[in-house]
């Protein structure tokens, strides 16, 4: 099972393979804003800052909503687009 860290406390939480970045957030009551959930408001951005290629390959329009924001620097990700498939640490 893959574990997921967030930085900005320190706590982890087993993933299922596949599973969605925002279930595991919600799940764990992590401090991370949802809107839309379609990503196309950008609130619940996130930071991969180890692990980036544990996550699914970004569609288009979270590819779109990061470049809209400026934070298409492949490291920014929306955790309501990006399911988990490894290790991965994250952080708001």
């Amino acid at each position: 099972m893959p574990n997921v860290t967030f930085q900005t406390t320190g706590q982890s939480a087993s993933a299922q393979d596949g599973e969605m970045l925002r279930q595991v957030t919600q799940s764990n009551n992590w401090d991370i804003p949802y809107a839309c959930e379609n990503g196309i408001c950008g609130t619940c951005i996130v930071k991969a800052t180890q692990g980036k290629e544990n996550l699914s390959e970004m569609e288009e329009q979270e590819r779109q909503t990061l470049q809209a924001l400026g934070a298409d620097d492949g490291e920014h990700r929306l955790a309501c687009q990006c399911k988990v498939k490894g290790d991965v640490t994250i952080q708001q």
